[in-house]
Order: C-alpha cells, then structure tokens, then sequence
C-alpha cells in the first residue's frame, strides 16, 4: 500500500445504485484526511429488468468504473481496501455472478451488506465526521433504499433500511418524462405508506437533531444555497417550494436550476418526493446535512479494525442472549474448537483471526435453533442467523456462519458449501464445520470435564485423533460417538480415523 508520511493510504469503495464511488483517505494525528475521490454514475438498479436480473449493458458501465478504480488503487494493501455493494446488489438475482467478474477487475474482494448494515456504517460516517453529544437521526436517500439510523454520539439504537430510492422511484413513478402533480402525488403516497413501518418507533424513541446525506439532500440545499449561501439547512416548506417549481417545468428533461448537477437532474424529482414524504411523516422540521455517509463508515472502520471485531462479537451476543442460549454450554463448545483449531491451523491452513473469530461464533451459536425444535435445531439455527440482523457481517459473512450451524450434526451438507465459488476458501469452511462437529461431540454430556492431551494429526482432508491408552475403551459412549461421526464424515469422502496409544 502506497505511503505518505509513513502512513497507509485507506481506501473504501461503495458500489451504489447509482453512482459507486471510491475515496481515498489516510489517518494524520488521529484524524481521517481524505486526500481523493472517484465518482461514476453507473445506475445500477436502473439495470435491474422485470425479474431483478441485472442487464448486460448495466454490467459492463459497473465494470468500466471498476477498472478505473483499479487504475488508481494500483497493488494497494487488501487489509487497507474495502468494497461493498448495497441495494441493486442485494436486490439482482445473478449477483454472485456479477461479484466473480467485478472482484477480477476490481482485484479485491467486494462484499453485499444488508440495508441495516447499511445504515449502522452510514451513521457511524456521519458520527465521526461531526461530534455531537445530542441524539441525531441521519437519513440517506441511495439509489435504491433509504437508510434511516437513530442514536448518541458513535452508537446507533434504531437502524432500518427502507425499499424506496430515487432511481428506482423514478422509474416507478416519473418514466413518462413527466414533472406532474400526480406523479408526485403517487410517489409521496408510496414513500408514506413504505415510512409507515418505522414511524411510530422513531417518534417514541424521538431525537433532537436531523441530519441528511448523500446526493438527493445534499442536492437540494446547493439548489438553494446557490442564491443564499449562508442557507445550512432544509424545512418543509423548502421542499414544498421546490416540488411547485419543479412542477411547474412540466418535463424533467426541462429541469435548469442553478446548484443542481447534470447528473442528478433526471432523479431529482424522485428523490424531492421521498424526502418530502419523510418529513410529513417523521414530523421533521429542519434538517442539516453531512458530506460523509457510507464510504466514511467504511474508512472509519478500516482503521480501527478490532472495533469492527467489537461490533461483531457484540451483535453475536446479542443473539445468544435474545435466543436464551445454555451459555455454558455455548463456553464448553467454543473452549474445545479453539483448541482443536490451534492443533490444526497451519496445516489446515486456517491460521489467521477471520477462521478463528467465524469458529468461534459458530461455536457459541450453534444451539440457537434448539429454541424451536430438538430434532432439527441445524437447520432451524441455519435460518435464524441467516435472517437475523447482525451489526457488523456482510450478507455473505452471515450465510457462511449459518452454514457453519447448519453443519455441526447428523449427515455433513457437504452439497451446501457449493455456494462458494472459491476452491480454496470451501475447503477452508469445510474443515472449519469438521472442527465444529467435533466440539460438538466432545462435549455431549454437558458437563465440565478434565480432557487428556489428545492428539490430532491431517493429511490433506484425513484427520487422525489419537487418544491416551484405554480411554476410548472407559469412555464407550465417546467411542460411539465418534465411530457415528466417522460414518457420517465417510459418506462424503471426509476420512476420520481415531484410535488409543498402545
């Protein structure tokens, strides 16, 4: 990663629905400095068709932006870049296919977080760009959602992700061209009716400040800043005014009004409706705005990487405590995997913090769908985190700690790790499910045990436990278990020998 000064260069990359953007930033004297910003307008969930397939022509406008962001990057640090996609990402179906050609160009992995992952980064951007010790809610109308967050100082308490954005509201409700009074009437109706869901939530637990980002509202006060420069802030009656004149154009295409860019011109009455239906609803009435948003989030967290651990391990505790988890259990399992994984890291090759934190928390939420039901508790955990909201995880990193669950007992769902494209990586989560299992098994009787040194040795994907002499022989149940486990393990070609010292 390139230097200035002796420190990295950090670099985060936002694959928006309408423009992706990558900016260039670098920590002085405990300060982020951004030092460079890229911005292309690809309109991605405009490329989304009637069955939520992104186009060919979408793709490959997603793709030119991309090798231009990796022109600047050039052979950067992967610890020191991150790359996410957000709503048309979420959205479009042949994502996954998307990624593997994006990610080639790109040169870095990109990861699909959800809409309240979304929101949580938006917010921390905008908490860290501008200290407050008053509750805020930060609003950021994207292409294809808008990201709501409500809380004090660096800690969110409401985050929520809503499916309304000015790209695809523009679609939805201004295809003709057309600047009218219906039009916006029946974007404003949707957007109150989509606001309904949050609203009264946000009103009970209140805020005392509104702050907008990102280009809609960002948009709108330089509309009016560009004849009264002193202008911070936008009411109601701001909006109101300016939907009249908007109207009164008659066509988009007809739309000239100082302090509005090119390229926001043809989303602008969209994006206008959804906040003017945010206002009505919320009962809002000014709202200041923050030039950082999500890309902030992500270079923030980029340069305090155990805060990013913090919030992951906190989010994990959260859903052992909300699914009333036997943690001692939950201690047991994990205490046992970490040990095995220590045994098997470097020639497994699972020596590093991800494979260990991923255990770890697949370890302790391994039981969350014995809440529901006994006999089918894998696949009723598998469910729960991978729907669950979990500050923090990317879409992905949530599969992949569902399929861990889902793994830990009764036939081995060798087929489910097909999901990953990456050879390499798959065999890496297969072996951590093997790990899993075993914690599992060791610790049937559920109970605190004094364990002997046990030995473990693999060979490519055969693992050998060797066990003192005679142990097996006194702990029968334990030699059952394991020979249960082998012929599970044996069915999808996953050799477990274990045997006694002689």
């Amino acid at each position: 990663m390139a230097k200035n000064n002796g420190n990295p260069i950090i670099a985060a990359v936002d694959l928006g629905s309408n423009s992706f953007h990558l900016t260039l930033a670098q920590l002085q004297h405990n300060n982020l400095q951004i030092i460079g910003r890229l911005k292309e307008k690809v309109r991605l969930a405009a490329g989304l068709d009637k069955n939520n397939i992104l186009t060919e022509e979408s793709q490959q406008r997603a793709f030119n932006c991309l090798e231009q962001f990796k022109q600047r990057l050039g052979d950067s640090d992967t610890a020191y870049v991150r790359a996410v996609g957000t709503y048309a990402l979420r959205k479009a179906k042949n994502t996954p296919e998307f990624l593997l050609k994006a990610e080639a160009i790109l040169g870095y992995p990109i990861e699909v977080i959800s809409g309240r992952e979304e929101a949580r980064l938006i917010f921390e951007g905008v908490a860290h760009f501008q200290l407050t010790n008053r509750k805020q809610m930060v609003v950021d109308i994207g292409g294809g959602s808008t990201e709501f967050a409500i809380g004090e100082a660096f800690e969110p308490v409401l985050l929520d992700s809503l499916q309304m954005g000015c790209v695809s509201y523009s679609q939805k409700f201004f295809n003709d061209g057309l600047v009218s009074k219906s039009n916006f009437k029946r974007a404003i109706t949707a957007a109150r009716l989509e606001l309904l869901s949050i609203q009264d939530l946000y009103l009970r637990e209140g805020w005392e400040i509104t702050v907008g980002t990102s280009g809609t509202i960002e948009s709108i006060l330089d509309i009016y800043q560009a004849t009264n420069s002193e202008k911070s802030d936008i009411t109601l009656n701001d909006l109101l005014t300016l939907k009249r004149r908007l109207i009164d154009t008659k066509n988009i295409a007809d739309i000239n009004l100082e302090g509005l860019s090119e390229t926001r011109r043809e989303i602008l009455p969209a994006g206008l409706a959804i906040l003017i239906a945010i206002f009505k609803t919320l009962k809002i009435e000014s709202m200041s705005t923050s030039p950082a948003a999500l890309r902030e989030g992500l270079l923030y967290e980029l340069v305090g990487q155990e805060k990013t651990a913090d919030i992951k391990e906190r989010a994990v505790r959260g859903l052992l405590a909300r699914y009333h988890i036997d943690m001692d259990q939950a201690r047991r399992v994990n205490t046992i995997a970490l040990l095995l994984w220590n045994k098997v890291a470097k020639p497994w090759d699972l020596d590093n913090d991800y494979f260990k934190y991923m255990l770890s928390w697949a370890a302790r939420c391994h039981e969350i769908g014995l809440s529901i039901n006994f006999s089918k508790q894998q696949k009723h955990g598998e469910y729960i985190i991978k729907n669950s909201d979990l500050s923090g995880f990317s879409i992905m990193q949530q599969r992949l700690l569902a399929l861990l669950v889902r793994s830990f007992r009764r036939k081995f769902p060798l087929h489910r790790f097909e999901v990953i494209s990456d050879d390499k990586f798959r065999t890496q989560l297969i072996r951590l499910g093997r790990i899993l299992r075993l914690a599992v098994l060791f610790n049937h009787r559920r109970r605190d045990v004094a364990w002997p040194e046990i030995e473990v040795a693999v060979d490519n994907e055969e693992m050998t436990l060797v066990f003192p002499a005679q142990y097996l022989s006194e702990h029968s149940l334990l030699a059952a278990d394991l020979e249960q486990e082998q012929a599970y393990l044996s069915q999808v070609n996953l050799p477990l020998l274990f045997l006694e010292h002689q």
